[in-house]
């Protein structure tokens, strides 16, 4: 076991030698980047330095426009330098990336003649890997950009739809209400009870004072407008059709029947004899008698009055 471990050492340390006693390679090539944070549109400078043996003439080619995965965007050189008695030449190329992840980029090939009119040669250094973030943070490592979000539905104003059905419904209302009320009217209007007889005159009888005919002189308009009220109060009290009859038609019309006690026809004969005077005979009556021909109407109106038709408020009309 000791020998094999002796063996081993020996052997290691035989090739030691060996290479030590190579010769460097005429070009050698060596790869950086920097910086080494990267992530997705940052710029950044990739370096190769080739480092050559005193008289080798090195050619470095034209770049393309991609260098791996990244976008070359400008390149040059840096002034070349002598170390260790090797000449130092040093190419950066500024790239660009455009997608988080490892890239690999291969070393671009460096050619070099060892003798003036010999062939080139190639030498190349390492690959170098890469590695790009994303900007999105590591949630969302892949990179890929998402596809944008499908449109939303534009919000449906509603107001003018809510305004025009507002406006309808109102219409309807008052359309509605206007239909009730006319028909309530007419309803109305064939329900309401024709007024009283009595009512009827005795508001005719009022109207008529209120024009003051007799202390204007005009006693014949006020005594044919007199007889006037009260024959219309016959014909709608007692159904007495006489505007044509002569007064003892009249009277007899009105009395026929039992329509009248024998006090009323009384008082009815010596009104409307009273009226015709006046109407007929060109008598000129006093203020006293056109007062007591009034009251006489008034009267008679008051008393002829049916007593179980009365209602409050007839009542209260018939003073």
């Amino acid at each position: 076991m000791r020998r094999r471990a002796l063996l081993g050492l020996l052997m290691a340390l035989v090739a030691g030698l060996a290479r030590a006693d190579e010769a460097p390679a005429p070009v050698a090539v060596r790869a950086w980047y920097a910086p080494e944070k990267l992530t997705v549109g940052d710029r950044f400078r990739y370096f190769i330095e080739v480092s050559a043996a005193p008289g080798v003439e090195v050619v470095l080619a034209q770049p393309t426009e991609k260098l791996g995965d990244f976008d070359i965007l400008d390149f040059g050189n840096e002034a070349p330098v002598t170390r260790d008695g090797r000449a130092i030449l040093v190419r950066w190329y500024e790239v660009v990336g455009w997608s988080p992840g490892h890239h690999l980029v291969r070393s671009p090939p460096v050619q070099y003649r060892t003798q003036s009119g010999s062939p080139l040669e190639s030498a190349t250094g390492d690959d170098l890997g890469i590695e790009v973030t994303s900007v999105l943070g590591e949630a969302d490592a892949t990179g890929d950009i998402r596809d944008i979000a499908p449109p939303e539905d534009f919000p449906r104003d509603w107001r003018p739809v809510l305004l025009l059905g507002g406006a309808g419904l109102a219409v309807l209302a008052a359309i509605a209400a206007l239909v009730w009320w006319r028909r309530r009217r007419v309803r109305g209007a064939r329900t309401a009870a024709p007024e009283p007889a009595h009512v009827v005159a005795l508001r005719a009888l009022e109207a008529l004072r209120a024009r003051q005919l007799p202390q204007a002189g005009a006693w014949k308009a006020f005594y044919s407008a007199l007889s006037d009220v009260v024959r219309a109060y016959l014909e709608h009290r007692f159904g007495v059709r006489a505007p044509e009859m002569t007064t003892e038609e009249f009277l007899q019309a009105a009395t026929r029947g039992g329509r009248l006690e024998r006090a009323h026809r009384q008082l009815l004969a010596d009104f409307l004899v009273e009226c015709d005077l006046v109407k007929f005979a060109r008598h000129v009556p006093t203020l006293e008698q056109c007062d007591r021909a009034f009251a006489a109407a008034r009267r008679f109106v008051d008393e002829t009055t049916a007593v179980t038709a009365l209602t409050p408020e007839r009542g209260r009309a018939a003073g």
